[in-house]
């Protein structure tokens, strides 16, 4: 791991171990932001617990999702964020589709689905000039 002001968190530690774990069983490797969090798991996981209900409550799908974080993060140059949803928009759809998505290019997108990207681009890119019929 590279130069950091923060010590690294206790891997011995079971609820540090448990956030490592999830992310080598969904993503392969330990993200950065999860040794971040691991410093107070407890936050993690009210984080989280809050952005899956307002996930669930929004009806999107997985798929869905994707898009909208994948297009977003494109727009804003966020790499880290791009290519960790662009993985799961690849589970949940394809590579093509992801591929895609990362590249502005969402012809393979379903309607629904491109209107979603077009409206996260918009967001992404400049908040203050959406509109209601956005």
């Amino acid at each position: 791991m590279g130069r950091s002001f923060l010590p690294p968190p206790d891997e011995t530690d079971p609820e540090v171990r448990r956030l490592y774990d999830a992310d080598l069983a969904e993503d392969g490797f330990v993200m950065n932001l999860t040794r971040l969090w691991a410093h107070q798991p407890g936050v993690h996981d009210a984080l989280w617990a809050f952005a899956g209900a307002a996930g669930s409550a929004s009806g999107l799908s997985p798929r869905e999702k994707g898009v909208l974080i994948a297009a977003m993060a494109s727009t804003v140059g966020d790499s880290y964020c791009a290519l960790a949803w662009g993985i799961r928009l690849a589970r949940a759809a394809s590579v093509e589709v992801s591929a895609g998505v990362l590249r502005g290019d969402d012809s393979a997108l379903e309607p629904r689905e491109q209107a979603l990207a077009r409206w996260a681009r918009r967001v992404a890119a400049d908040p203050a000039s959406t509109t209601p019929e956005d």
